[in-house]
């Protein structure tokens, strides 16, 4: 960086912190104004908060020689970070570039990490740590709840209470520290899960707000995850995550809520590469093809119309990875009659449309419920039946003589 282009980024930092602009937003500003996000965000940080607090000179004092605990010898530094909570680690790896190194090192391979936004707090949970930022009484806190194990191996709960004195809500303070983690490439995860509760979110602008911070963090590096869920009403919500996700690496997606479009999301290379999926609900409009590239999948609200099952019958056979499926559809109030006026369970009318229409096929046998493959020593089984409050029609890859329904779907 020239001497030119830091003055003008200390300029850019008075000017916001003057403001009081929250320091995520102050960054982004610049990294936009200077057309790249490759600017250190921990050194930024740390000059914005002294502008921030008042110390308005352009150049840091020298430093006076002397002995830190960044001196300590790198063995004795990891024991300590070790024994620090989530939130201790994360203002420790500001003070220095040497500690940041050390925190950032290789660790959290093959974890679980829960990202949950509401109102008046927001919630990150890592390993057995649970971070909660809330803004509750125009208090500005975090809760730190962390769940070591004791001498005997058994999990206790500590809960702790710290204040956040800096001026940002607590959504921007959870998705600042959050990039600690989605954006270092030796934190590797294997399951993401990310919660909005749109029921407790009074103004829906700041729904975007938190999309847009979370989109911008992600531009920065393309997360490594091998199972996501992403659970929101919000349409934009997935698109905002979902594409800068590594597609080899991403094996199975749960969308929950009924928010995201699913016409833009099968378009992704993200979907196209997917093992398995869960979605909550398709609508009529929505074409049944789009799964099959998949080994499994699971929808738990869509319509069994007859072009649906016809669709169905005629690309099982060119879905060459296709394994096993589960729709559901729930059970509606009313009962149709037959001729003789008797009264016709939708499921008997569900079986009777899927042994119509799939027994079109030269391949299928009603009797048996089995789809035969040409040239293979295999079938799918094709099973509609009756669960709680919903009908299922349960479609399995099976070898030929493993006709035995109940063990055929104990998995599902």
């Amino acid at each position: 960086m020239t001497g030119t282009e830091e003055t003008g980024n200390n300029i850019c930092m008075l000017y916001e912190a003057a403001n009081k602009t929250p320091v995520y937003e102050a960054y982004q500003k610049l990294c936009k104004f200077r057309g790249n996000f490759d600017i250190d965000y921990v050194d930024f940080e740390q000059k914005y908060y002294r502008f921030y607090h008042g110390n308005s000179e352009l150049k840091s004092a020298d430093r006076i020689s002397s002995k830190t605990f960044s001196d300590l010898p790198i063995d004795i530094l990891k024991i300590v970070i070790n024994d620090l909570e989530l939130t201790d680690e994360l203002i420790l790896r500001k003070v220095s570039k040497s500690l940041r190194s050390i925190i950032d090192g290789p660790k959290f391979v093959s974890s679980i990490i829960f990202i949950h936004l509401e109102a008046n707090s927001s919630q990150i949970g890592l390993e057995r740590n649970y971070v909660n930022y809330s803004d509750k009484h125009d208090e500005k806190t975090y809760e730190v709840k962390t769940r070591p194990l004791d001498s005997d191996g058994n999990m206790k709960i500590n809960i702790t209470k710290k204040p956040r004195v800096i001026g940002e809500e607590h959504w921007e303070s959870m998705i600042r520290d959050l990039s600690t983690f989605l954006c270092n490439p030796n934190w590797k995860f294997s399951s993401i899960h990310w919660i909005f509760d749109e029921n407790k979110l009074d103004y829906p602008d700041i729904r975007q707000k938190q999309l847009q911070l979370i989109e911008n963090m992600l531009k920065t590096t393309s997360l490594q995850v091998k199972n996501m869920s992403i659970c929101s009403k919000e349409p934009t919500t997935v698109m905002a995550i979902l594409p800068y996700v590594i597609p080899v690496s991403l094996e199975y997606l749960s969308l929950h809520n009924n928010g995201p479009k699913l016409e833009e999301i099968m378009e992704l290379e993200q979907w196209k590469k997917l093992k398995s999926a869960y979605v909550d609900t398709v609508p009529d409009s929505f074409s049944i093809e789009h799964f099959f590239h998949l080994e499994a999948f699971s929808i738990d609200q869509i319509r069994f119309s007859e072009d649906r099952l016809v669709k169905i019958r005629d690309i099982l056979f060119k879905s060459t990875k296709f394994s096993r499926c589960t729709l559901r559809s729930e059970i509606e109030d009313q009962v149709n009659v037959d001729g003789n006026g008797e009264a016709i369970s939708s499921l008997r009318e569900l079986i009777i449309a899927v042994n119509r229409i799939m027994g079109e096929h030269p391949e299928y046998n009603a009797d048996t419920r089995c789809y035969s493959i040409p040239d293979s020593d295999e079938h799918f089984f094709v099973y509609p039946c009756e669960n709680h409050l919903s009908f299922e029609l349960k479609i399995k890859r099976v070898k030929n003589g493993q006709e035995d329904i109940e063990n055929s779907f104990e998995e599902f």
